[in-house]
């Protein structure tokens, strides 16, 4: 069977560098998500690989960079890569209210679906949040503290999306047990089974940007028939960090070379769905 690989990219755009929450405020980084992205889609191209992108619903709507393009939006779609929904303005999902959730995630559905003229059924939260999941024995104290009252958790975030006609989320909640592990220096690679969360096809995140630990943990995904769920983005290749273009190109080189010899399998969310719905 092989290991599979579902690549994410995360177009945040201005809406996203206005929003960071990394710690030191706004950055500058917002129309380098364009630019990057065009030049990623001819790096795709050349390596055959097709990734799931997850759009802020705004840079679907007309208007200029570095808030909107959409058709760049529209190319993306049209190479045969996956448009998903990365909320409406890059909202912090935990804090906007359960009455408020619906609207925006209806809205960003809405306005992809309508500038590709193709159905969005997949969901990748923005900042990976909420990671606050009792139900799977995770809890995240700096949510609970950060929005005391109103807060949208995951089984409250995916009972919205199935309710909008979303069917896959990308999800990224860590149970105790992991993390105590982590704190223990004891953390080993986990391979993310596919989990039905409130009527949604789910799977978790695993890597993250394209270093020697992500080629390894595909490794290790092809012997255990497992998935590697890794997310990036666009802007972050002009760097020299895990997302850059230094460790994209032999990536993409990798992941090129293992699937052409059958041993990996690069699928989009909606095909897992499709497959999940076959099989259920």
């Amino acid at each position: 069977m092989g290991g599979k690989l579902i690549l994410f990219w995360d177009f945040d755009a201005e809406w996203g560098a206005e929003r960071s929450r990394s710690g030191s405020g706004p950055k500058t980084w917002g129309p380098l998500e364009f630019s990057c992205t065009e030049r990623l889609l001819r790096l795709l191209e050349q390596f055959g690989v097709k990734a799931c992108f997850a759009v802020v619903g705004a840079v679907a709507l007309p208007g200029v960079r570095p808030y909107h393009d959409p058709g760049l939006i529209r190319e993306i779609a049209a190479q045969g890569h996956e448009i998903a929904s990365h909320a409406m303005h890059h909202e912090w999902l935990p804090g906007v209210g359960k009455g408020n959730l619906p609207q925006i995630i209806r809205q960003s559905k809405e306005v992809l679906e309508t500038c590709i003229s193709q159905p969005v059924t997949t969901f990748a939260p923005t900042y990976n949040q909420p990671f606050d999941f009792w139900e799977r024995g995770s809890i995240s104290l700096s949510e609970r503290r950060g929005v005391p009252r109103d807060r949208v958790d995951l089984g409250f975030l995916c009972q919205a999306l199935h309710e909008e006609g979303f069917t896959f989320c990308r999800v990224a909640y860590r149970p105790l047990n992991e993390r105590l592990m982590q704190y223990l220096g004891c953390r080993k690679p986990f391979f993310p089974k596919i989990e039905m969360i409130r009527g949604v096809t789910t799977l978790r995140t695993n890597a993250f940007g394209f270093r020697t630990d992500t080629l390894n943990l595909i490794d290790r995904a092809i012997e255990k028939n497992g998935f590697v769920v890794c997310f990036a983005h666009p802007h972050a290749l002009n760097g020299n960090g895990a997302q850059g273009e230094r460790q994209l190109i032999p990536f993409l080189e990798r992941v090129q070379e293992l699937a052409k010899l059958g041993k990996l399998e690069i699928v989009l969310p909606r095909t897992v769905v499709l497959k999940t719905l076959h099989e259920g």
